[in-house]
């Protein structure tokens, strides 16, 4: 969730030149209203083109009982906002999507300068005065129905969402933000119109607004469609304990493939606190995946690729996978105890300093990317949108990774791997005499 919120803040805030600044940055600023709505502009002078977006840092880790309801209630969300648009005129020349996720609802309008303040009284009046009826409830869950069914139809989706749910035991970080069929289906109009009330107040939003607008009277349209009730909730998310303390596996015979995929997965430390032990965590991966890459794939021949997946300071929450796809549909339990076994030994081998060099040489070579003052600008927005998210560690990082210590690279790699893996799934070719 955090990256695709990334993504889309790093696209908003290219359209200008961003540099650092104590108070806000060129081209951009921030504002908290009396009323607890915060409003974040981002200049560019020389468009005509105009992006109004309202963030609510409510998602489905909000939920309580019902999986689902934050996904149903931006999709009856964005189809309000959609009918206003179209009742307003708005829809002409202009476009409007939505975003749900673990943490966050985006709605947003993309259109042109003339239409600023029908984009923020849309946003305003829906928020505001958000109503349904049982047919758009029923129309929502439709919708919702028929993607999380076309998403059930690929194996590799149902194993992994499986496995997610067992990393992720006591948390709403397990669950997928569409929910399941089942949780769908039990949803009612109270639940939806429940969490809007719990989650959606004032000070969990923030109105950001790219283009070439004047901001005080930008801010008075704001103030008037946001209305000045000062409603408050708090951000209170279970965490995460670090381990199962137990090896979940999870098996799916399946037609869809033709030889075992594993994804081994690991519960890991929240390091973005800790920059040192991310780094160092980081390098010990990367040493990891060169060796296991030569040993399953270059050498042994069992594996026909390896792919790794990691979160050490991507997210507040981490996990690591390793996934790999067999090159022989023979032995699977035995090919799986194989390929754990050599990550065990790789990671019980002290890194040398050559090897450790080599991999940061690489490492500084991808995080050239990392360089730039749209880096400090997306940190800036995060935090103005009441996240908690921090991209700091990012600041620096081709430089910082360079100072890494050895002795810290080689603990952390025995650190992450002293338990066994939080899951193992198995995605299996389906055998002829389990064929229909």
């Amino acid at each position: 969730m955090i990256r695709k919120l990334f993504l889309l803040l790093a696209v908003l805030l290219q359209v200008t030149n961003c540099v650092a600044d104590d108070v806000a940055y060129r081209g951009s600023s921030f504002h908290k209203l009396d009323n607890g709505v915060s409003v974040v502009f981002v200049d560019a002078a020389k468009s005509n083109s105009l992006l109004v977006m309202l963030c609510i840092s409510a998602g489905s880790a909000d939920e309580l009982d019902r999986e689902g309801v934050a996904n149903l209630l931006s999709h009856m969300f964005a189809q309000k906002l959609k009918k206003n648009a179209e009742a307003d005129a708005l829809q002409y020349g202009s476009e409007s999507n939505f975003y749900t996720g673990h943490d966050y609802s985006m709605y947003y309008f993309y259109g042109k300068l003339e239409n600023l303040e029908g984009f923020i009284k849309n946003l305003g009046d829906v928020f505001a005065n958000f109503a349904f009826s049982s047919d758009d409830l029923e129309a929502g869950r439709r919708k919702i129905e028929q993607e999380i069914t076309s998403e059930n139809q690929r194996d590799k989706f149902v194993l992994r969402q499986e496995s997610r749910k067992s990393i992720y035991w006591n948390s709403k970080y397990g669950v997928d933000v569409a929910g399941d069929l089942n949780h769908l289906k039990k949803i009612s109009e109270n639940d939806v119109q429940n969490f809007k009330s719990k989650n959606y107040t004032n000070n969990r939003v923030t109105v950001i607004i790219a283009g070439n607008v004047r901001k005080d009277e930008t801010l008075s349209m704001v103030v008037k469609y946001f209305g000045d009730g000062k409603l408050v909730s708090k951000i209170d998310r279970l965490q995460e304990p670090s381990h199962h303390g137990s090896t979940t596996k999870v098996v799916k015979n399946s037609p869809q493939v033709s030889v075992p995929i594993v994804e081994m997965s690991w519960r890991i430390p929240n390091y973005r606190s800790e920059e040192k032990k991310a780094l160092a965590a980081e390098i010990a991966v990367n040493h990891l995946e060169n060796e296991l890459r030569k040993k399953l794939v270059d050498e042994q021949k069992i594996a026909s690729s390896i792919s790794f997946n990691y979160s050490f300071w991507n997210y507040d929450y981490g996990d690591f996978s390793i996934t790999i796809t067999f090159s022989s549909p023979q032995n699977t339990e035995e090919l799986v105890a194989a390929a754990l076994a050599e990550i065990k030994y790789i990671v019980s081998d002290d890194i040398s300093k050559e090897q450790a060099d080599e991999i940061v040489k690489k490492m500084k070579f991808a995080a050239n990317m990392f360089n730039g003052d749209i880096f400090d600008a997306v940190n800036w927005l995060a935090a103005k949108i009441g996240s908690g998210s921090s991209f700091d560690f990012i600041k620096g990082y081709p430089d910082f990774i360079e100072k890494y210590d050895l002795k810290d690279v080689n603990a952390q790699a025995k650190e992450i791997f002293k338990n066994e893996p939080c899951v193992i799934s198995i995605l299996k070719p389906l055998e002829k005499k389990d064929a229909i």
